[in-house]
């Protein structure tokens, strides 16, 4: 049975993070409803019943007082493990079940690609199963607490929450190293000139390139989240704190949303910086909305998710509802179209997420080809960047990202991303600088 209690609204769910973030595998799905008013709800919980993680097909299932070792996929262990409800409850999200992560490595296993240089050593999966959530309701102005059973950890919640206390987070950083890339210019220049030698050839219309930079910091992670978020805000924002890895995203991309048997997915193609200047981000906005080059891009990935979407839909249901349209985000303009889709039945939103994972969006067209020839030019392997992040409810919804402005902690070492789609018109000064304009809101704030 679901038990719901309701408290004063926050809006600002960092506060309620605070303390929680210390506890076991705590999680923050983070909408930024202040910035953008279609988002309404966050969500928070730690101390998950059941934990699932692994690599490839060794996967491990830990609950209290067991530690069990499987072969097989994760994601299939997951769905396994999951129980969905008949619960009428709609008004919520969330009401239990998983939160997590998939890296982009376990799509190469799924698509038989071998792995690059693995520079992480964590898992390639990991969600938690968990019997309880804090919800922001950013629209009706409430905080809300769902559990199925009252424990230790529910019951300092309700105690917190009814004395209304702030939390003590203190929490700081510093950085303690330059931000160095994995990716020289030359060297991307040359990694260019290969991935339009290829789309000449025609392996491939479209390439999804990245390169990666890394800095070394002494301190708290969730205080460079907190950092972070001031700049960097985005409707599917995720805070992750693991054992092995702490990952801190700042999506605007929305991979798969599921209400009952209705799926949707909203894929980013074409970019344009935001300017403080009013004219010329005007003009940075109407140049992304003529772009022929920018439309052909949006429109390949749009058909390769219709296919992806069409393996597990009901036949006829996948249709495109929005193309091209223009949203803004903290530092850049993006092309964004919206695919939907019905399911044969609830639960088969496990065999969607296999079947369009990696999203086509960072990948490129074909996909597995693309894959492959990423694999080939790419340093090291991508880990949680362009992998997803997000929740499976048992009411039978989910909202998994696709985890591009996305930072991994490991060791005291961050990792981020900056990549682009290239295609044959593309050209290498600019595709470069888009590199660097995804992730400038990270630059600009380790230069503080």
């Amino acid at each position: 049975m679901l038990n719901k209690l309701y408290f004063d609204y926050h809006n600002d769910p960092k506060e309620l993070f605070a303390v929680i973030e210390p506890r076991d595998w705590s999680v923050l799905l983070d909408s930024h409803a202040k910035q953008f008013t279609d988002q309404r709800f966050d969500i928070m919980t730690s101390d998950p019943i059941k934990k699932i993680y692994g690599r490839g097909s060794k996967t491990i299932l830990e609950t209290k007082t067991a530690k069990e070792e499987h072969i097989c996929d994760p994601i299939d262990l997951l769905s396994d493990q999951m129980t969905f409800n008949q619960s009428s409850e709609s008004t919520i999200p969330f009401t239990g079940g998983a939160i997590g992560f998939a890296s982009y490595d376990q799509g190469n296993i799924y698509e038989n690609i071998k792995q690059n240089n693995d520079d992480f050593n964590i898992p390639y999966v990991a969600f938690g199963i968990y019997d309880w959530a804090l919800i922001i309701d950013h629209k009706d102005k409430k905080t809300i607490l769902i559990f199925q059973n009252k424990n230790e950890i529910v019951n300092n919640i309700i105690e917190y929450l009814s004395k209304q206390k702030n939390g003590n987070d203190r929490h700081t950083y510093t950085i303690s190293s330059d931000c160095i890339s994995n990716t020289s210019f030359s060297e991307y220049e040359k990694k260019f000139t290969k991935i339009k030698s290829y789309i000449e050839n025609g392996d491939c219309y479209q390439i999804n390139f990245a390169q990666r930079f890394m800095l070394n910091y002494e301190g708290s992670p969730w205080a460079i989240y907190k950092d972070l978020s001031q700049s960097y805000g985005a409707p599917y924002s995720a805070y992750l704190s693991f054992p092995f890895a702490k990952i801190m995203s700042f999506s605007p991309e929305r991979f798969i949303h599921q209400k009952d048997c209705i799926v949707e997915t909203k894929p980013i193609k074409g970019t344009r910086p935001v300017s403080s200047n009013e004219s010329e981000n005007n003009e940075f906005i109407e140049e992304l909305r003529g772009s022929d080059k920018e439309k052909a891009e949006n429109l390949m990935i749009v058909d390769l998710l219709r296919n992806d979407f069409g393996r597990t839909c009901e036949m006829g249901s996948v249709k495109v509802t929005s193309l091209f349209d223009i949203e803004t985000f903290a530092n850049v303009h993006h092309l964004v179209s919206t695919v939907q889709g019905k399911l044969k039945n609830k639960e088969k939103i496990f065999d969607l997420l296999k079947g369009c994972f990696p999203g086509g969006s960072i990948t490129g067209a074909p996909k597995i080809r693309a894959m492959q020839i990423i694999n080939e030019l790419e340093v090291s392997n991508r880990g949680i960047y362009c992998g997803s992040i997000g929740y499976i409810s048992t009411n039978s919804r989910c909202d998994v990202n696709i985890a591009i402005r996305t930072a991994l902690s490991v060791d005291n070492t961050l990792y981020f991303w900056g990549g682009g789609g290239i295609t044959f018109d593309s050209d290498v000064n600019s595709e470069y600088k888009e590199t660097l304009d995804k992730i400038r809101p990270f630059l600009d704030c380790f230069r503080r």
